[in-house]
């Protein structure tokens, strides 16, 4: 395993489209491959193989695996199937996949060929994947037609292989463009980046400091962005905190949450440098699926988190996606409702709940697959002071009874942090300020920093202090400030 003497070095790139931009960019070339097949003309009866080049572009781009590659060649072969005017078009469905498969091993294994600094997969991969797929195909079409053997090797066979040299000039002429449009476009990697890897599972990676999260020198920036969100971010959770984080808008608050879940660097697209280690696990080496069974994230939107009819089969839907027995989804269910006081309206349709409610059921999905962690985003945006007050009391219950480590994105401060053991304050994708909810409240009001988020309550002891009185506690609710002027006042001693 490699060693990481600086670990703020350390890059990830992800681009936008996650997983699945290789389905994007392949759909796209084959979409232009058919329109050429489709108008091109011939000349003395030859014309390149327009789709091959264009999935041998959509291979180079996006380096598939074997797997995807061969779903790549089967959808190559459908179209081909459906406008090839040979004999006997099926032969496609075997050719079409030797040829995509021949193409990614190719990208896999000589990746390190180039001249003058141009990588010559488009030339190497257009090259074999017409003379792979177009043997296969001629081969099968001589005995499914019963060609005689003088059409096959004088004539069939050097066709292929005229074609091949086609596509080999082709398929470059196609690759190089396609990859200047989506290097702009952020998707894929720009010349210049694709000699930085993304595949951490080489490295020998662990946290620096204690702690169930560690955040360790983690900055972040989005594709095509020239100033990062986050900056040299270096922060430990604990177990058992109730943590809030605050700060201006664009700050970088919800990207620090989406950090902690995996999604950045897994799902957005940019670069990450740094590390977030979740359970002593690094976040680039392993996946957001598995993050979520440690991590459990409500975003601000929490509605676009709902997909069921009914709550129980809300709740349900995550747990039949991991494979867990309907007995254990049963047991999940009624415990992780009754976490969140909603036992009674598990058979009650989603249309029927109120916001709050729903905002429950989240949490409750969410409880069900066992996290430890529990991340909130803006929780309480779209409720009133009461229903805020609901909320809060709620996840002091899970943090306190449950043992839930708790960590909140926040820009209303006071109905928070009576519950929070911990504030940070954000600016500037910097970390200004690490400390208990006093000090940091403090560092805001003194230094001026998002001052209009500090509760007027704990604003009015500061200004009470600065007039020369002394407090033993914080107010940070009314009842804490009520019995902290009662103490300065004289007792009736009758």
């Amino acid at each position: 395993m490699k060693q990481i003497t600086d670990i703020a070095s350390l890059e990830f790139h992800h681009r936008q489209g996650g997983q699945f931009r290789w389905i994007t960019i392949t759909t796209l070339m084959l979409a232009i491959g058919t329109i050429l097949h489709l108008v091109s003309p011939s000349v003395a009866g030859i014309t390149p193989n327009w789709t091959i080049a264009t999935y041998c572009v959509a291979i180079c781009l996006t380096k598939p695996s074997y797997t995807q590659s061969l779903g790549i060649g089967l959808v190559a072969a459908l179209v081909n199937v459906l406008t090839s005017k040979s004999g006997f078009p099926y032969g496609n469905l075997i050719s079409e996949p030797a040829g995509a498969l021949t193409c990614t091993l190719i990208v896999k294994n000589l990746a390190f060929i180039r001249f003058k600094g141009h990588s010559c997969l488009p030339v190497l991969t257009g090259l074999a994947a017409t003379c792979m797929s177009g043997g296969i195909f001629v081969t099968i079409l001589k005995f499914a037609m019963g060609l005689p053997n003088i059409v096959y090797f004088t004539g069939m066979l050097p066709l292929v292989f005229v074609i091949g040299l086609l596509n080999a000039v082709v398929t470059p002429l196609m690759y190089f463009p396609a990859l200047r449009l989506f290097a702009s476009r952020g998707i894929i990697d720009s010349l210049e980046e694709q000699s930085v890897t993304s595949d951490h599972s080489g490295y020998d990676l662990k946290p620096t400091q204690e702690g169930i999260v560690s955040m360790e020198h983690l900055s972040y920036i989005h594709n095509k962005q020239k100033v990062p969100v986050l900056n040299d971010v270096t922060l430990a959770i604990q177990p058992g905190d109730f943590l809030v984080i605050t700060g201006e808008s664009g700050s970088g608050k919800s990207s620090l949450c989406m950090a902690l879940t995996g999604a950045i660097p897994h799902y957005f697209g940019g670069v990450m440098k740094g590390m977030v280690y979740v359970e002593g696990q690094a976040t680039t080496q392993t996946t957001i699926s598995k993050l979520a069974n440690k991590v459990g994230a409500m975003l601000d939107d929490y509605d676009s988190q709902l997909v069921a009819m009914t709550v129980e089969e809300e709740i349900a839907f995550s747990l039949e996606n991991q494979g867990v027995a309907p007995e254990q989804i049963d047991a999940a269910i009624t415990e992780s409702l009754e976490k969140v006081h909603m036992t009674e309206y598990r058979q009650r349709q989603l249309s029927k709940l109120s916001g709050g409610q729903r905002q429950r059921l989240v949490i409750a999905s969410v409880l069900a697959t066992s996290p430890e962690i529990l991340v909130f985003d803006e929780p309480t945006s779209a409720l009133d002071p009461e229903g805020t007050r609901d909320f809060y009391e709620l996840i002091h219950d899970l943090n306190v009874q449950y043992g839930h480590t708790i960590v909140v994105v926040e820009h209303s401060l006071e109905a928070a942090l009576p519950f929070a053991n911990r504030l940070v304050l954000i600016d500037h994708g910097h970390i200004l300020c690490d400390g208990n909810v006093e000090e940091t409240l403090r560092y805001m009001y003194e230094k001026n920093v998002y001052a209009s988020a500090v509760p007027k309550i704990f604003a009015c002891q500061l200004d009470l202090e600065r007039a020369g009185c002394q407090f033993t506690a914080p107010w940070l609710s009314s009842e804490t400030a009520v019995a902290a002027v009662r103490q300065l006042l004289p007792q009736d001693r009758s």
